[in-house]
């Protein structure tokens, strides 16, 4: 159930055309979930600042069934895969992990629980 969600100033035209694929690959296997479970969306061209300036910036999310326990191994490799996938520096972005409970997530009509 991850869902990654990439807000960023970078424009559309900018976003390599593999990236959702390898975004996709790339968090099935950081987290050891199933990719058919996974969901990537990214939002360029956003209107956004980071620290008061307008250069290349972003702003990631990842809500995901978890403790939260890996949260700290997870925010490093984020941070290195989208600054080496979109060349956006790891210190323009946050990563924000909103951690859910298997009850609170559903598929296909059915929670997780």
């Amino acid at each position: 159930m991850p869902t990654f969600a990439v807000y960023t100033n970078l424009p559309n035209d900018k976003v390599p055309g593999d990236f959702l694929q390898q975004a996709s690959a790339f968090l099935a296997n950081q987290l050891g979930k199933p990719e058919s479970y996974v969901t990537v969306r990214v939002h360029p061209g956003q209107m956004m600042t980071h620290g008061g300036s307008s250069d290349l910036c972003a702003s990631v999310e990842l809500y995901n069934i978890t403790d939260g326990a890996k949260n700290k191994e997870h925010a490093a490799a984020i941070a290195k895969f989208v600054e080496s996938k979109l060349s956006i520096p790891q210190n323009r972005f946050y990563v924000t992990f909103t951690n859910l409970r298997r009850e609170d997530v559903a598929l296909d009509g059915k929670t997780f629980a």
